[in-house]
This record gives structure tokens, sequence and C-alpha cells, in this order.
């Protein structure tokens, strides 16, 4: 099994958070918990397809994963080869070319968001040795936003960056008085951008940052972890760990090694 990200090319800085490849092998032993990050994924599946818990089918080969509100379980169908573009929160209604609400908790097939050409993305890939293929994802990627000429919101652009900068530890209030708009124009510009709104994307890149605190810190309790994440207390925590993980630290602790570990040592 192995696991690895990569910086994005440098003009593509403002477009993508980090491209990423996973391989396996032995295709996995049980489902996989995927918690929600606050961003998009375009996902190539080189190998064999995961397929959604209590789905009947696998996904596509090309797929672009919207905002999660919720946990997602997969399962691996066989052996897994994997490339994938994390977009940055504000980042990816260019690449789908219209608002992002229509994404939010869905996993959509890239032929329904650009028809014919998933296929021949996939092939292409699939055909490439495996240390061109991220380079090669991210030129694609890279052409697309640039012919797709959709103009960002720049009032909720500035927002989502500066969320995901100070790590969801953030007064939305304060971020409405920045964008000069009402509090309700404002979320639901911000909603058609990035998909969910601006209180969410907040909780949920804060929980991530104790994940974050913890795997570049070195091991600590979680509650420390917590309080430099922003949190002010514990049942603040478990209450988004419900949320979004799906149970609480100290029962994803006991079901996943290495880093959940660390959350309840």
């Amino acid at each position: 099994m192995r696991y690895a990200e990569h910086a994005p090319p440098d003009a593509l800085a403002p477009v993508l958070h980090r491209l990423w490849t996973f391989e396996d092998e032995r295709g996995g032993d049980a489902p996989q918990r995927i918690v929600p990050d606050g961003r998009c994924e375009l996902i190539v599946h080189v190998g064999e397809p995961y397929r959604e818990v209590g789905a009947s089918a696998t996904q596509p080969r090309v797929v672009f994963a919207g905002q999660l509100t919720r946990p997602l379980w997969l399962e691996a169908t066989g052996p897994c080869s994997v490339i994938g573009a994390r977009f940055r929160p504000a980042a990816a209604r260019a690449f789908v070319g219209g608002s992002m609400r229509r994404t939010t908790d869905r996993r959509v097939a890239l032929e329904e968001i650009v028809p014919g050409l998933a296929r021949g993305l996939a092939e292409s890939l699939a055909c490439m040795d495996p240390a061109q293929r991220v380079p090669a994802l991210a030129r694609w990627i890279g052409e697309r936003v640039e012919r797709a000429r959709i103009v960002d919101d720049l009032a909720v652009t500035s927002a989502a960056d500066l969320i995901e900068a100070r790590g969801g530890r953030v007064d939305v209030a304060d971020l409405v008085a920045g964008a000069r708009l009402g509090r309700r124009q404002f979320e639901r510009r911000f909603g058609d951008q990035v998909g969910i709104g601006p209180a969410l994307l907040a909780t949920v890149l804060r929980l991530r940052r104790v994940f974050d605190v913890i795997e570049h810190g070195g091991p600590r309790p979680w509650t420390d972890a917590a309080l430099e994440a922003g949190y002010f207390d514990q049942s603040h925590l478990i209450r988004d760990f419900r949320r979004f993980v799906g149970c609480t630290p100290t029962e994803f602790a006991a079901s996943q090694p290495g880093l959940a570990t660390a959350l309840v040592e």
C-alpha cells in the first residue's frame, strides 16, 4: 500500500491544493472511511474502481467528488491504482462549469461534466509510466480550467482562502462584513462557488486541523490537539466527530491504525 502527495505546478497553485496517488495491489480487506476535508476532488481509477458501500455498481473510471458533509464508505473491488487532484475550496467551479451545489455529497461521472473526454483521459493515463501520470493530470486540469473561462466570485474566493489559511478559525460575521454583502447573499454566493456554506467549511477545516496538528506535531493527547485546532471544549469536538466521522474519537482510534490511535493516546 503506497500513498503519496505532490504539490501542484506553480501556475495551478490557486486551483489545486494537492495531487496524489494511491496504490494497493491487495485491493484492501475492509471498507475505508472517507472523512470530509472541505475540498472537492477529481479521481481517476487506473486500477479497479472502488464501490461505495451499499451500491450495486462501482464508481466510474473518472469521477468528480463534490464536497462531503458526512462520512463516505468505500470498498475495493480489486487491485487499486488511483490518481487524484484535490481542489482548493473555492476553485473547482471553473472546472465543473457551474454551481457547485449540484455536486455536494455526490460523486459525478466526469462524462456528465465534460462529455466525450472521460474515457480518453483514463486510457491515456493508464498507458503512461506512473511517474508521468501526475503531471499529465495537472496539465489536463489546467487546460480545462483555462477553456472554461468562468470568472470567480472574488468576494467568495477571498473568504474561502481565509478560512482555509486559518484552518477554520474564523468568525463568519467578519467574513460577511469583509465581503460587503448581506449575509444571505454572501452565503448563497458562497454555496454556489464552494458547494457548502462558510460556517460549514470552517467547521470541516477545523476538524481536519486536529488531524494535521497530530500528524505534524507528533503523538499527543487529542484534547491538546483539539485546543490547538481551535476547539474550546471536548463536547464540541465529539459532536463534530460524530457528524463528520460517524463516531467518537475513541471509537475512531479503536478502528484505525497509526494516526488515529494517537488521537486518544
